[in-house]
């Protein structure tokens, strides 16, 4: 008898020490491949072109001209998350390039969510398996760090994961406030944090503790955990009172200091701005595609949860779903990597991983009796979740849920460019032309010259001297708060103007057939694939055309410039239904 009594303490312990042997395995592995793919990426520059709009304002802030997009000083609330922008104010000291900093910002973010998140789970975890750290992390850490999603957000240099980080710590501060380890002010206060990160994080934080705080007290054979009563209304008025006060107080010095409590994109990103705009994004495949990366915890939640896990599980998809369909509701332009729903992966797979947790914490009778049926009806569900999110990766399947959605988008007849030139010059990639027009053309010109531009990240960072009109809004009150004038906008006299992205239909068009844009500008068509006209009045018009020169002379060889100066412009201002590809 006293051989059998301690031969099951020794059984647990080895099984407990291959289990941390096969966890270190697994984060050695992941670890491996997150600091390989760093190392890739980190060579050459950062192609995500929002992202570098950040430093900008750094650069300004540093230079003491305030939170502004310009060397006028004029306080510009153009960053969607003011917390990711102080990071990147902190990140500016580090001793490198302008986009590695980017690059390491956002994947230390990107350790700190998959730690937040494996921290959530064993902070709250009743089985003695997954209150430990190391299997806990290794379970959260393997599958995110193989999937290309993850990996694409870990790099892209903006407040991804950032705010992934914070809505698991806000999750797991929940869970421990629920059963009364944590004061609700806490839990208020990082829940601003989470708001200063993604702004419709908000919808989390107003529904997460009110769902967590009924979730019911779960007391487990395997640990010997109290009956904690429900938080009272009082707790959960406070909690809602500082995360309430925190916002309020940021909307207000928001507009004190701005001029507009919430972010220029916010004005420009409803589902009518950009009329005609060309590329289509689909928020319902880039949802499939979050859910895709996240299936193995999706695959958890369907097998394992029972009756008693649904307040649990409520808690995080109600908020979660709630969101995505917000975000149904928006232009997501660049929304790469499905990132505008990375940072809520934390309320699928906290919950799917406690799940998990509680499963395990049963004792093992209990496990073993589940009913044949149960698990043939789990199995088979599970498989379906399985099959339809493979089949989403299918271009035919995607293809037919494109037109499905949508169908059809409407863009404007583009402008008719007359020019003594037969044919086009060369188009080249984003990233290429991006690179040229900076570098080549724009970032040598004298201090003081103004540049109008829609693609003005990369060009915002690596020229610093230069005033830049946005003229897709983000960075510009004017434009964001009183729509895009053409007139209005030519009386602000740009120098130079690399003419609207291709996406832009109907901007370009009302652009390129005003009068005024020939009678003051030379157009260049097709010049840095979307065209560049210089002011002919302008001061710096000799500095320009210099480095235009070296600039054509490098991008077009052989091509004569003077063959593709605009002569006349013809435009409808039809618009048409164009079929979703």
């Amino acid at each position: 008898m006293e051989n059998s009594s301690l031969e099951k303490p020794r059984q647990v312990d080895g099984r407990r020490r291959l289990i941390d042997l096969a966890a270190a395995l697994l984060l050695a592995q992941a670890a491996a491949t997150s600091i390989e793919r760093l190392m890739v990426v980190r060579r050459d520059k950062l192609s995500f072109d929002d992202a570098y709009m950040f430093l900008r304002y750094v650069h300004n802030i540093r230079h003491g001209l305030g939170f502004s997009w310009n060397l006028n000083g004029v306080h510009t609330y153009g960053p969607t998350s003011l917390l990711w922008s102080f990071c990147v104010l902190l990140l500016s000291y580090l001793p490198t390039d302008a986009w590695t900093q980017l690059i390491l910002g956002s994947w230390a973010c990107s350790i700190a969510a998959v730690i937040a998140m494996a921290w959530a789970v064993t902070a709250n975890a009743q089985s003695t398996w997954l209150r430990r750290m190391l299997p806990t992390l290794a379970l959260i850490a393997a599958p995110l760090f193989a999937s290309r999603l993850f990996q694409g957000d870990q790099f892209n240099g903006m407040e991804t994961m950032l705010a992934t980080a914070l809505c698991a710590l806000f999750f797991g501060l929940c869970l421990l406030w629920r059963a009364g380890r944590v004061g609700p002010a806490l839990v208020g206060g990082v829940g601003v944090l989470l708001f200063l990160a993604r702004p419709e994080s908000g919808l989390v934080t107003l529904l997460l503790p009110a769902l967590a705080s009924r979730i019911p007290a779960y007391s487990s054979p395997c640990v010997e955990i109290g009956q904690p009563p429900q938080p009272g209304l009082r707790s959960l008025l406070l909690l809602y009172g500082v995360f309430c006060a925190g916002v309020l107080a940021e909307l207000a010095l928001c507009q004190l200091y701005f001029g507009t409590p919430v972010p220029l994109s916010v004005h420009m990103k409803g589902i009518s701005a950009y009329p005609g705009y060309a590329d289509v994004w689909y928020p319902g495949l880039m949802l499939i595609a979050f859910l895709g990366a996240l299936q193995l915890f999706a695959a958890a939640l369907v097998m394992l949860v029972r009756r008693r896990d649904r307040r649990l599980v409520l808690s995080g998809l109600v908020p979660a779903a709630l969101v995505f369909v917000y975000l149904g509701t928006v232009t997501q332009i660049m929304g790469f990597d499905s990132r505008y729903y990375v940072p809520y992966a934390p309320l699928l797979i906290i919950p799917a991983v406690l799940v998990l947790d509680r499963w395990l914490a049963l004792p093992e009778a209990e496990r073993d009796a589940w009913p044949g049926h149960t698990l043939r009806n789990r199995g088979a569900a599970t498989a379906a979740l399985l099959m339809f999110l493979f089949l989403f990766h299918s271009q035919a399947v995607q293809r037919g849920y494109r037109l499905l959605e949508h169908g059809h988008h409407l863009e404007y007849d583009p402008a008719q460019l007359r020019i003594a030139a037969t044919s086009p010059l060369p188009s080249y990639d984003w990233k290429s032309t991006m690179l040229a027009v900076t570098d080549d053309l724009i970032a040598p010109l004298p201090a003081g010259v103004t540049v109008a531009a829609t693609e003005v990240g990369y060009l915002g960072e690596r020229a610093p001297r230069i005033n830049i009109i946005d003229m897709a809004g983000l960075n510009d009150p004017r434009i964001a708060l009183h729509g895009f004038q053409v007139a209005s906008f030519l009386k602000r006299k740009p120098d130079l103007i690399w003419m609207p992205h291709t996406d832009y239909t109907y901007q370009r068009g009302a652009l390129f057939s005003d009068p005024a844009l020939l009678a003051q500008y030379d157009v260049y068509a097709d010049a840095g694939n979307y065209g560049i006209a210089i002011r002919k009045e302008s001061p710096f018009r000799a500095a320009i055309q210099r480095q235009f020169q070296i600039f054509w002379a490098t991008v077009y060889p052989g091509y004569n410039p003077s063959s593709y100066l605009v002569r006349s412009v013809a435009w409808s201002g039809l618009e048409r239904r164009v079929q979703d590809q």
